[in-house]
């Protein structure tokens, strides 16, 4: 098993192991979210970057979750997860840390940039896999809705603070040299996460009376475990569907304020500011929502709010007062129900899920929606091209109400509570017949 540190009653601020995750993350993020804004900058305004090339390093970001995830879930659940969560974010320091290097010695290219990117995904993929599956562990499984809430707040105000200090920063500083901040993040996490209890590989009883099994069963138990549990299964399902219709709406958002809407750019920044936010309020009463409404209830309606949101934006007309005041109300209500989702069906998962299983589930259900984002982009785009932009933003908002309605018919709207979730499913069950979907 897993490091086993429960919290003591109050705050999680006050469990010492927490602290330090949070801590850890909370810069981590302020720091990705600035290479967010700073990364695509240099290639373009350093590089000269193409509009290919431009794809294509956005392409590698997401690449390694669809080549490895599978492979790390095995990896993960075969190893301390602590020492994951170490040496990922050390290599990420010293990735980034080459781009500032090469700029300065004026000696950047856009192959040296491409690499960097893949690399640094591919340890997020390593850190991605390993964090939720090392939280229960350290919080235990009680308080797994209040831990996830508390790191999904600091995510959002990342994402609020991020892009504008990158800005201010990138004007003094060029932005190159700004990823500097992100790469000393990471390496500021790996020290916090050092300090972190350690734990060991998980074991379970049959280990010790068999030898380790192939690395495909490995990977077949991690779709098993989500086959056979109804509610993994569905949540799953509506995951996909969200991460697919939201990524179409994202890949022709801002073209649709421009050229639709006809949003200047310094109503974008308001609009987008004013989504940011609702993302924080969102992550912000996440833990509070599922103690009022229950679980499932949350989950179903959490996945109501992008669709009316969007399907508000998508009547945006002109660039009047009114017009982006919609628009930024719009963006709010959609975004709002983004964290609320991912905060209640990352702790549901981490709740019912062995431990010792943890991490390939997880690489399981990170690898189905990353390939839904990559192919939402590509759908997107399709949509704005062959219909229009507006067409696109309403029939991908359309299509955010099919998870939800998912989730409504499935078993997953009975969850109350998260304790009876994971006591229910450590008792032994009777074998179920097969079911028909295949994930």
């Amino acid at each position: 098993m897993s490091v086993s540190v429960t919290a003591e009653p109050g705050s999680l601020f006050r469990h010492r192991g927490f602290f330090l995750l949070w801590s850890s993350q909370s810069v981590s993020f302020l720091g990705t979210q600035i290479t967010y804004v700073a990364l695509p900058l240099t290639a373009v305004l350093v590089l000269n970057a193409t509009p290919m090339e431009s794809g294509l390093m956005g392409a590698l970001e997401k690449l390694p979750f669809l080549l490895f995830g599978l492979f790390v879930g095995v990896f993960v659940d075969r190893r301390a997860r602590r020492p994951i969560l170490v040496w990922t974010n050390a290599v990420r320091f010293a990735a980034l840390t080459w781009i500032p290097v090469a700029y300065l010695l004026d000696m950047l290219t856009m192959g040296q940039l491409f690499l960097v990117v893949f690399v640094v995904g591919t340890m997020t993929v390593f850190f991605e896999i390993a964090y939720p599956s090392y939280v229960p562990g350290l919080v235990g499984r009680e308080r797994l809705m209040e831990a996830n809430s508390k790191l999904q707040v600091s995510e959002s105000v990342a994402e609020v603070a991020g892009p504008g200090t990158a800005g201010v920063l990138i004007s003094a500083l060029s932005a190159p040299v700004v990823i500097v901040l992100d790469a000393v993040s990471y390496a500021v996490s790996a020290l916090a996460l050092a300090k972190l209890p350690a734990d060991a590989a998980p074991r379970t009883a049959e280990d010790t009376d068999r030898k380790a099994p192939s690395v495909w069963t490995s990977v077949r138990e991690g779709f098993s475990v989500i086959k056979q549990h109804a509610v993994l299964r569905w949540c799953t399902v509506a995951a996909v569907f969200t991460s697919l219709s939201f990524s179409a709406v994202m890949a022709v958002y801002f073209l649709f304020l421009i050229r639709e809407a006809e949003v200047g750019a310094a109503a974008i920044g308001v609009i987008t500011a004013v989504g940011s936010a609702g993302a924080l309020c969102g992550a912000l009463v996440a833990d509070r929502l599922t103690l009022r409404w229950g679980v499932g209830p949350t989950l179903v309606l959490s996945l109501v709010f992008p669709a009316l949101g969007y399907l508000v934006l998508a009547g945006v007309h002109g660039s009047s007062f009114w017009a982006v005041a919609t628009a930024a109300v719009a963006s709010f209500i959609a975004l709002f129900g983004i964290p609320v989702f991912d905060v209640t069906v990352i702790s549901y998962r981490q709740a019912v899920t062995p431990d010792h299983l943890l991490g390939r589930v997880n690489a399981t259900v990170r690898t189905f929606a990353w390939g839904a984002l990559s192919i939402g982009s590509l759908l997107g785009g399709a949509l704005g091209t062959a219909l229009g932009l507006r067409q696109a933003v309403l029939v991908s908002a359309i299509g955010l109400l099919v998870p939800s309605l998912i989730l409504f018919l499935s078993p997953a709207r009975r969850v109350r509570r998260l304790d009876e979730a994971a006591q229910a499913a450590a008792e032994p069950k009777a074998p179920e017949p097969s079911l028909p979907l295949n994930l």
